[in-house]
């Protein structure tokens, strides 16, 4: 496995890992000499574009009202809807299910495409966006939950 492989199953920053690089080696080694599909079954971890069985009553409301009952959801799907609810209690059953640092890079990816487009598109409406991502009032509020778990 990568190191980014790595870090993403066993849910550390990268900077651990090159800690444990040089610290621990021969933990980093074994890790490293580990297929990444082999473990990340073994573990019960996910990757994004996973489709995963989704039971909407783990969060305060069904995003997926589709069904009311057991469906199939993509990771990322799952993640992005329910950060945009802001509900605290949702973002935490978020990184439980899936790990902070997926939540983290989903919420960095989706503000990095809003700015990256230069608005966001509500019903119609382009409301415009300028400005560093990092620096919006929702990213940081978003970020500070996480970050509290």
């Amino acid at each position: 496995m990568t190191q980014q492989q790595i870090s993403k199953l066993l849910d550390l920053p990268e900077r651990t890992l090159r800690d444990w690089k040089s610290g621990r080696n021969r933990l980093y080694t074994l890790l490293s000499n580990l297929e990444y599909n082999e473990v990340k079954s073994k573990i019960g971890v996910v990757d994004l574009t996973d489709i995963v069985e989704f039971e909407p009553s783990e969060f305060s409301v069904n995003l997926f009202w589709q069904t009311n009952s057991v469906s199939h959801q993509k990771v990322n799907a799952i993640i992005s809807n329910y950060l945009g609810t802001l509900n605290r209690k949702d973002i935490e059953q978020l990184c439980q299910k899936f790990g902070k640092n997926m939540v983290k890079s989903v919420l960095d990816n989706k503000y990095k495409s809003i700015y990256k487009q230069g608005f966001i598109s509500t019903s119609g409406i382009d409301i415009p966006v300028s400005g560093k991502y990092k620096d919006n009032p929702i990213y940081k509020q978003l970020l500070g939950i996480i970050n509290d778990i």
